[in-house]
């Protein structure tokens, strides 16, 4: 397989248990590790060094948490892991360690490469991806929203709800809105009313969560608005203009603007090109910001950058040029948010 389209659920490991520990497969292996040739993943359980170079830290945490949990007849991977099993967005993709659930234990065991927490997940609650045990979309969901920070809570759900209610692409009407609606309920019946750990901040994050922000980016988007006290804007707005329908992130009526995310992937993932080379992405941006600009009920247009998310105090200037303003109190508490977010 060309390392290009490497799958990290699906890459070979190697198991020195399989072996013997003694073997001279498995001291072959450890050798390969002081070689440089094969990386040690885990106790017993290697890669070869080409692999793992190739892949990002949220393909890396896959592999690391298929070591644990093939080698366990108990463990169920979760939260950050199910996460990164599920190839859901998060903020920080370069976390290390491994989470589980062990239905076994009694209280939470950490360590610097592993947490196992303890309780229950029942059959319905589990699916096997590439025969790892792992939460869910909707467990995953719930356990996210109970335990992580906000922005990584916003983007799991959002990214869960855009899953299951608009499995095939961007869609409006009733029937989504229902579908969203008994999904919202269903998450927020799991987390429960009470004010156990994390349940408030649960039900904050799904109530928030959206299916129409379409990728992790546009998430956080809508999170550093909402910390920044702008009113949350309308999602996947179409516009009519010259050349057909202009579908935009986000549209706020109230100040006649257009925000669109500009996320790297659009100018260098050549899938999202469409063919299009970038210089061509770039031209036709230009030319449909000018046909949206032509209409009366748009009046600028705001361009973020994943830099502006970083530091709010950026995208706390773009949006007063755009005649949108912002106290500075929450550019300050906005922008102490973001520097937890990204640095810790």
């Amino acid at each position: 397989m060309p390392l290009a389209e490497l799958d990290p659920l699906t890459v070979p490991l190697s198991f020195a248990a399989t072996q013997g520990a003694q073997s001279r497969e498995a001291r072959a292996l450890r050798r390969a590790v002081a070689a440089g040739t094969v990386v040690r993943v885990r106790r017993g359980v290697f890669v070869d060094s080409p692999t793992w170079d190739a892949l990002d830290a949220g393909g890396r945490l896959v592999l690391r948490t298929r070591a644990v949990v093939l080698g366990s007849t108990r463990s169920v991977a979760s939260h950050g892991s199910a996460v990164a099993l599920h190839d859901l967005p998060r903020v920080d993709r370069a976390a290390d360690r491994v989470s589980v659930i062990d239905p076994r234990r009694t209280t939470t065991k950490t360590s610097v490469t592993l947490r196992t927490r303890p309780g229950p997940v029942p059959d319905e609650e589990v699916v096997v991806l590439s025969d790892v045990r792992v939460t869910s979309l909707e467990r995953t969901a719930v356990d996210v929203a109970r335990t992580a920070p906000f922005a990584d809570a916003v983007m799991c759900v959002d990214g869960v709800l855009r899953r299951l209610v608009l499995p095939h692409g961007h869609r409006t009407g009733p029937e989504v809105e229902s579908a969203l609606a008994r999904l919202r309920a269903f998450l927020l019946h799991a987390v429960g009313e009470g004010d156990g750990p994390g349940q408030a901040a649960a039900r904050r994050a799904i109530s928030f969560a959206s299916p129409w922000a379409e990728n992790g980016g546009e998430s956080l988007v809508r999170v550093v608005l909402h910390e920044l006290g702008v009113s949350t804007p309308e999602l996947q707005r179409e516009f009519v203009v010259a050349s057909g329908t202009a579908r935009c992130d986000f549209y706020d009526a109230a100040h006649l603007a257009v925000l669109e995310f500009d996320g790297f992937g659009k100018y260098a993932d050549a899938a999202l090109r469409g063919g299009r080379t970038a210089a061509e992405v770039v031209r036709d941006e230009k030319r449909r910001e000018a046909e949206l600009l032509e209409r009366a009920d748009v009046r600028t247009v705001v361009r973020v950058e994943y830099r502006d998310l970083v530091d709010p105090r950026r995208l706390a200037r773009l949006l007063g040029r755009a005649g949108i303003s912002v106290d500075p109190r929450r550019v300050t508490a906005a922008a102490r948010a973001a520097r937890l977010r990204f640095v810790s």
